[in-house]
């Protein structure tokens, strides 16, 4: 274990892929990271313990922090997009934090384009 507390990236590495580990453990480990502000790490381990609501709590966090790059990682876990509202949401926080490219693409996501050349 590292001096943090938390593995080191090797640990890491074995232990999300060992074929048996409790889902106990997992959780455990994912708070450790969550609470150490690691989040992308955190969704490792719930992503392993198939957690879905702490992955739908974090969905909240990524708007909060305007982090485009989670909430479409987060997303795609749970295999269901979020609604154009959220999107702009996230658009909203991003660019006020200072965030333009995560404000850009979310509202990409609010608002696609249709493709060029194609009629309705």
């Amino acid at each position: 274990m590292a001096d943090n507390g938390l593995l080191s990236c090797l640990q890491k590495r074995d232990l999300l892929n060992r074929s048996a580990v409790s889902v106990d453990e997992l959780l455990q480990w994912a708070r450790r990271y969550e609470q150490a502000g690691l989040v992308h790490d955190a969704v490792d381990f719930y992503e392993k313990a198939q957690a879905n609501e702490e992955i739908r709590r974090l969905m909240e966090k990524a708007v909060q922090e305007g982090d485009y790059f989670l909430l479409k990682r987060l997303s795609t876990l749970l295999g269901a997009a979020p609604d154009a509202a959220t999107w702009r949401s996230l658009a909203e926080r991003a660019r006020e934090l200072g965030k333009e490219l995560f404000s850009q693409r979310a509202m990409s996501e609010a608002e696609p384009r249709e493709p060029s050349g194609e009629r309705a």
